[in-house]
């Protein structure tokens, strides 16, 4: 294998071109996927805290090993670590197994795989990279130096190749007020790349003909943004976080995180052919310049994109096209208007106010409800889940998660006799509530008496009856007694309890896609 650290050191002071040696990658294989490797780090419970708080820069992946976005990154996640380790930058790639450390993914808020979070100096914010080695390198690589310096018109038109938007302040002096401020916007920021200059050839690059003066670009339909305010910290971070993404954003796996991990927590999701979104694409662009940096608008055609499962269970909403929904922190708010200008503008300023009612997918109650687990249903969830009078354990499935079953039953049958607890299973793919939260299922939800107005406990990846009961005996809030079978701790330090179950569990997944996001 040939030694690339001098490419990097040479890279890192702008005297080699991106991407990276062809023969380095022609070496690097899927077969040296285990050992490039070695350079991600391996968190769990144990050493998490100590990793992101003794490092000034963390990149942390959550993933589930059936998740097929996960088995595609790990290879490029491999090879963003191995190349920063020679270039010695001060930037740790590391990795944690999101089901088997369940106590941090639900302290991270992980709603799917992978989900990407950047730490910096212990405090985390969203990845809002690509996927691939050099969207990964050239992210992670700017937090060093968030802030560029332009020297030459050479520089000038060597950051107008960059893909990521920019951003380029035109200061009096490197060292003045504006100057200053505009560096403490760039540490704010992880999805611009930064430029500035004091340079007057070089500010004329951009058009910038007064001092100071600040421009964001994007290589989309609105290509240029001016900064027309005061150059203070709060104001400049402000306009870089409403300027830097496209008025209306294209689904895709390299956007979601964009999409999804942003700042701004609501969306508008127009699900539309090419043909269709081109009749009703002006009225579109309008809404979102009115409501730019607070609704997230996005296009999704999957006409020639292969529909990630989290969609799939959207069908009953989406069958009409063009169809427009609301997304609010997983809460679904179908519009039913036309599509003018002004009954847009009228929704997404109801979907910012909280005005709107979400949508809830439901099947019918069953007449008979009486077997050892109970069945939930979307217009049943309160009466059952949300009973202050019981303990509730509740299994959220899909067709894809029968393997748990057994166990389940299993379990409910050793409790039936226990009036406090309710041991129960809901078909997320035909029922939704707003008390579960979004993620991959199947998933197990502990809802305890008298707290269910408090988010419900996740199980993790416990799949036995004698670990299930464990749980329920630890975090119960009424006391009972039964006889469970005794859990006994797994010989080795992260091995599955039902190996057997897990390996099922695997190959009946390993053909749905995960929205990268959630």
């Amino acid at each position: 294998m040939p030694d690339f650290l001098d490419y990097f050191e040479l890279e890192n002071k702008g005297e080699a071109e991106a991407p990276a040696p062809k023969e380095f990658e022609e070496h690097f294989d899927m077969e040296l996927l285990e050992f490039y490797e070695m350079d991600v780090v391996v968190l769990g419970a144990s050493n998490f805290t100590e990793v992101v708080n003794s490092h000034e820069f963390v990149l942390v992946e959550f993933y589930a090993l059936w998740c097929g976005y996960c088995q595609t990154l790990a290879f490029e996640y491999a090879q963003a670590a191995s190349y920063l380790n020679m270039t010695r930058l001060n930037v740790v790639l590391a990795k944690v197994d999101a089901i088997e450390n369940s106590d941090l993914s639900q302290q991270f808020q992980v709603r799917g795989f992978p989900t990407m979070l950047f730490f910096v100096n212990g405090v985390h914010e969203p990845y809002t990279g690509g996927r691939n080695v050099h969207d990964i390198m050239a992210w992670v690589k700017k937090c060093g130096s968030p802030l560029q310096t332009l020297k030459s018109t050479a520089d000038a038109e060597k950051a107008l190749e960059v893909e990521t938007p920019i951003a380029v302040a035109y200061v009096k002096s490197l060292e003045d007020k504006n100057a200053k401020a505009f560096a403490a916007a760039a540490n704010m920021d992880t999805g611009v790349t930064f430029y500035i200059t004091e340079d007057k050839e070089v500010a004329a690059k951009f058009s910038l003909g007064k001092t100071p003066s600040l421009e964001l670009l994007k290589k989309q339909a609105e290509k240029v943004a001016l900064f027309k305010d005061d150059f203070e910290e709060m104001a400049l971070t402000s306009f870089i976080a409403k300027n830097r993404l496209p008025l209306v954003i294209t689904y895709s796996p390299e956007t979601a995180a964009s999409i999804f991990a942003s700042d701004i927590s609501k969306q508008f999701l127009l699900f539309a052919s090419t043909e269709e979104y081109a009749k009703i694409r002006v009225i579109y662009y309008e809404a979102a310049k009115t409501f730019k940096g607070q609704i997230i608008f996005c296009h999704l055609d999957f006409v020639d994109l292969e529909v990630p499962e989290f969609f799939l269970s959207w069908n009953d909403l989406i069958v009409e096209r063009p169809k427009l929904i609301g997304f609010d922190g997983g809460l679904k708010f179908p519009y039913d208007g036309d599509f003018s200008l002004a009954s847009v503008k009228e929704f997404a300023g109801k979907l910012l106010e909280n005005k709107l009612d979400p949508y809830f997918k439901s099947e019918d109650i069953p007449e008979k409800n009486d077997e050892p687990v109970k069945v939930v249903v979307g217009k049943s969830f309160d009466n059952i889940v949300l009973d202050e009078s019981k303990d509730v354990l509740l299994h959220v499935y899909d067709p894809y998660s029968e393997s748990l079953e057994p166990e389940y039953n299993k379990l409910a049958e050793l409790l039936k006799d226990v009036k406090s607890i309710v041991i129960a299973k809901m078909d997320s793919i035909k029922n939704e509530h707003g008390r579960v939260p979004m993620t991959d299922y199947p998933i197990v939800f502990f809802f305890p008496a008298g707290k269910k107005t408090e988010v419900p406990i996740w199980a993790g990846a416990y799949r036995t009856a004698s670990r299930l009961g464990k749980f329920l005996k630890k975090n119960a809030a009424i006391p009972f007694e039964a006889d469970l079978p005794e859990y006994v701790e797994p010989k080795n330090e992260g091995e599955a309890e039902a190996p057997e179950q897990v390996e099922e569990h695997t190959d009946k997944e390993e053909s749905k896609d995960e929205l990268s996001a959630f």
